[in-house]
Parts: C-alpha cells; structure tokens; sequence
C-alpha cells in the first residue's frame, strides 16, 4: 500500500510540474548615441560605408528595462539605403540580429529622418532563441562628428519557453520522490536476499 502511495504522490508532483510557454513581449523603448563613419569598406558591396554605433556612447530605455546599443551599418552615400547589424544588451541578457532601412534627408541640411526594420536572430539570458521583429524610426544629426543618433523602437519579442521557478520546484520534488522510492525498494531487495 505505501508504494502505490508513494508512486501516486511522485505521479502527482510530476503532473503539476507545468510546460513552460513562450510570451510574446511587447517591446518599445528609446536610444540616443553617436555614430561614427568608419570609410568606405568593401565587405558592404553594393553600399560603399560603414557606419558604428558604439555601446559606451548609447543610452536606452524600453519595456524591458536600460540597455545599450551597438550596430555595425552599411551605408549608401547619404544613408538614403542602409543594412547592418545591432545588439540590444541589458546587461545579464541581450537579443540581436539585423535591421534594414535607410534615411531621408529633412529641410535642415545635415539632418536625416530615418526608418528600421529589425529583425531579432537570437539572444542570450532569457532572450536566448528568441525571434521577432520591431521597428526603429528616428533621426540622424550629420553636421558633427560623430554624428548625433536617436531611435524610438516599437514591435514584439517571441521570448523562448523558459520553466518559472515553481514549476522547477515541483518537477525536483517529484524527481526526488521517485528517486526515493526507487532506493527504498532497492534497499528491500537487498535486505531480502
């Protein structure tokens, strides 16, 4: 009788271990940074320049939390087409993956509209397998060096499926509870012969 209750206790603490589910998290935040044209670089063919946004330079805030923001962009002369790609890091977790755009000059020479479309490869921490996509639409300030970059970002994050803590406990617990019947039984066998 104590092992069917046993077996049905370990069953029932395994069964209410719930499957985690993947969210959708909305995503929308803000940047401001500066940009600094590297030149002219081959690897971006058909566009001719590279363009950096560097970490130490950005400051974010979103839905998600602070975070800095790197990217690597390939430029047409006057940034009218661009493509590249971006990190978004808050610190013990990141997402990343590539954008594509370009930017419209305004009346005010030397200042630029810009438009995003970015769309997330990977990640790590909770974002790690996450995919989606967001948009970025700001300006571009080119009349210093480096140049003046702000971006508002708004879209959606298919975070993965990661357990919650009380599902973890439970499926432990329901672990421990099988592996302790299972020695118990095995201590009577021995004893037995």
């Amino acid at each position: 009788m104590r092992k069917l209750v046993r077996t049905v206790v370990a069953g029932v603490l395994l069964g209410t271990a719930l499957p985690a589910k993947a969210d959708i998290l909305p995503f929308t935040g803000s940047v401001t940074g500066s940009s600094t044209l590297v030149g002219a670089d081959p690897t971006c063919a058909p566009l001719q320049f590279r363009s950096v946004i560097n970490p130490a330079s950005t400051v974010g805030t979103s839905s998600l939390g602070n975070f800095t923001y790197s990217t690597s962009t390939c430029l047409s002369l006057g940034g009218v087409t661009s493509f590249g790609t971006f990190i978004i890091d808050f610190g013990t977790d990141a997402f990343n993956g590539t954008f594509d755009g370009g930017s419209t000059p305004t009346s005010t020479p030397g200042i630029s509209d810009t438009s995003w479309l970015f769309t997330i490869l990977g990640g790590t921490g909770r974002f790690e397998g996450a995919t989606g996509t967001f948009n970025g639409t700001g300006m571009t300030v080119a009349r210093t060096r480096p140049w003046h970059v702000s971006i508002d970002f708004v879209g959606n994050i298919n975070a993965p499926a990661v357990p919650e803590p009380a599902t973890w406990a439970m499926m432990i617990l329901g672990f421990g509870a099988v592996g302790f019947a299972v020695r118990r039984r095995r201590v009577r066998l021995i004893q037995q012969i």
